[in-house]
């Protein structure tokens, strides 16, 4: 009876594999290396240490891998290095508000914990010199599918292979669990779906800036006892292995010259012709070794992917495959097929304002295996968004003195005030040990005769941190809003609309009638438990913008 069962279950198997990996022919470019984005170890939910990756790596022909740790940026990033001949970069996967983002390029610690709202998030990861990725945005676990898409993020991920196994019931994965005992990187690769909402997001907002797209892996090598929580914290068993999703699911990276064998100016031209989307994923488990060749010539100039046309004159584009002339490939604008080939697709005249990129379909395959990063016509060069000066609107001082204001805190945590010449110091320090709502607040009553819409001040600190300006309102409900603050006074002015809530999700904002104390807040969101510090504060007053009284 048992050799019966175990007989129908190999038929089973046999039966259902996925097609094998197809082996293709002819060189490829040197100045195009492939690698793995998206990858945790030990340091965070992962099974393997950076050693054990990098080997996996090496195994399976990469040569760059870019690790992803769970973190709050406050770790020292690794310097790039060489293991086993694959070039290793360090990167962190930041817990928001709004969702998981991915920053790339950080060289320094964060001075601070960074988390909270995605912009500010977002805001901090760009002042330490990287770039953010959203990650898993539509994945089937609303705890992990981001939340607003309002913020300026640099990147996306188009793919995400750990997000594709949580759309799919337990007799699915079950099944392709055992498939996966034969043909490893198959199995997995017939899990993905066309991730058709997230292209959609990419595509629009490729047409008001440049977004780069990665196909991410996720990789933890384990399955995990509690496989929805995050981070996932017992392991089943180390599957698949970080081997496996590297044969995959692979990133293709164009680069100007060759790897130099130099870690530290190979992780710079690495990371510089990622973030300028001189980059595309390739589903390697369908087909491969493959290159995309994608350029676009104008006016003598050729465009490579992640560049823009330098006029909206007459231009040819050019995709090409040349290790499967077969193939279908795709050139599209927005989210419409401009037009396709076998192996090659070419577009020549004029073309309209917007983004092109490129997709290859392999036969018998949902999911796209190659896409490309976009070649821009016509839409605006990206630059430094100008921060306006606080507005000159009448306001309603409140007084800096010590009698007027008090301190609050936990019971772990300590603060005292100091007032002189109208300005205001809070000398804190929050409890140690692990973080467990420890802060410290400077307080003040509000009784505003006027309705106002926003709060000004003036604010420095002895540190580079966070501090949560925040309301009180009747009721005891709590909104806040986080701003940075280092050495350097700055003048800052917080309109109601841009407080969030505390406690609730809300689409509304504060009523001024209903707020009742004003807050400068320190606590273990942006502070690490047991610092010490000052927060210096002048100039608070309630703005109240010229028309306000006819819209009241």
């Amino acid at each position: 009876m048992a050799t019966a069962g175990v007989a129908a279950l190999v038929c089973y198997i046999t039966a259902t594999l996925p097609p094998r990996t197809v082996t293709l022919e002819g060189a490829l470019p040197r100045t195009t290396v492939f690698g793995g984005y998206h990858i945790h170890t030990v340091r965070s939910d992962g099974s393997g240490t950076p050693d054990d990756v990098a080997a996996a790596a090496a195994r399976s022909g990469l040569a760059f891998v870019i690790l992803t740790d769970h973190g709050d940026g406050t770790r020292p990033p690794d310097p790039p290095t060489y293991r086993r001949g694959v070039l290793c970069l360090d990167a962190v996967e930041i817990n928001t508000l709004a969702g998981h983002l991915v920053a790339l390029g950080l060289t320094t610690a964060a001075p601070y914990p960074l988390a909270g709202e995605a912009r500010d998030v977002i805001d901090d990861v760009h002042r330490l010199g990287g770039w953010a990725v959203i990650a898993h945005p539509d994945s089937p676990n609303p705890a992990l599918r981001w939340r607003d898409w309002t913020v300026p993020y640099d990147g996306i991920e188009w793919l995400n292979a750990d997000s594709e196994w949580r759309g799919h019931g337990v007799p699915d994965l079950v099944g392709t669990a055992l498939r996966a005992l034969v043909r490893p990187p198959e199995a997995i690769a017939s899990l993905f779906k066309r991730p058709t909402r997230t292209l959609q997001r990419w595509d629009a907002v490729n047409q008001l800036r440049p977004v780069v797209a990665l196909a991410a892996l996720d990789a933890h090598a384990r399955l995990a006892w509690q496989g929805t929580a995050e981070p996932r914290q017992r392991t089943l068993v180390a599957r698949p292995t970080y081997e496996d999703m590297f044969r995959t699911l692979v990133q293709g990276v164009v680069l100007d010259a060759p790897l130099s064998g130099d870690a530290e100016s190979d992780a710079a031209h690495l990371l510089a012709a990622i973030e300028s989307g001189r980059t595309f994923s390739v589903v390697r488990a369908f087909a491969g070794p493959v290159t995309l060749d994608y350029t676009a010539r104008q006016a003598g100039q050729t465009v490579a992917m992640g560049g823009r046309l330098p006029e909206m004159g007459a231009a040819s584009f050019r995709a090409a495959v040349p290790q499967a002339p077969g193939v279908d490939v795709e050139l599209i604008e927005g989210a419409r097929v401009v037009t396709r080939g076998k192996g090659i697709v070419e577009l020549n005249g004029p073309p309209s304002p917007g983004s092109y990129r490129v997709e290859v379909h392999f036969p018998g395959f949902d999911i796209p295996w190659i896409v490309s990063n976009p070649i821009y016509a016509d839409l605006p060069v990206p630059g430094p968004t100008a921060v306006p000066a606080p507005a000159a609107a009448p306001n309603e001082p409140l007084d800096v003195d010590r009698a007027t204001w008090r301190v609050e805190h936990d019971a772990s945590s300590s603060a005292t005030i100091t007032a002189d010449a109208g300005m205001m110091s809070l000398a804190f320090t929050l409890g140690s040990g692990a973080p467990a709502g420890q802060y410290t607040a400077a307080v003040t009553d509000v009784n505003s005769a006027d309705a106002f819409d926003g709060v000004r001040f003036t604010v420095r600190a002895d540190r580079p941190m966070r501090v949560s300006v925040q309301l009180r309102l009747l009721g005891s409900q709590r909104w806040r809003r986080s701003v940075y603050v280092d050495r350097t006074a700055r003048s800052v002015v917080v309109h109601l609309d841009e407080f969030e809530p505390v406690e609730t999700t809300s689409t509304l904002r504060p009523n001024a009638a209903r707020v009742r104390s004003l807050l400068f807040v320190i606590d273990t969101l942006n502070t690490a438990p047991g610092t010490a510090g000052t927060l210096i504060l002048s100039g608070i007053s309630l703005t109240k913008a010229p028309n306000l009284d006819s819209v009241r």
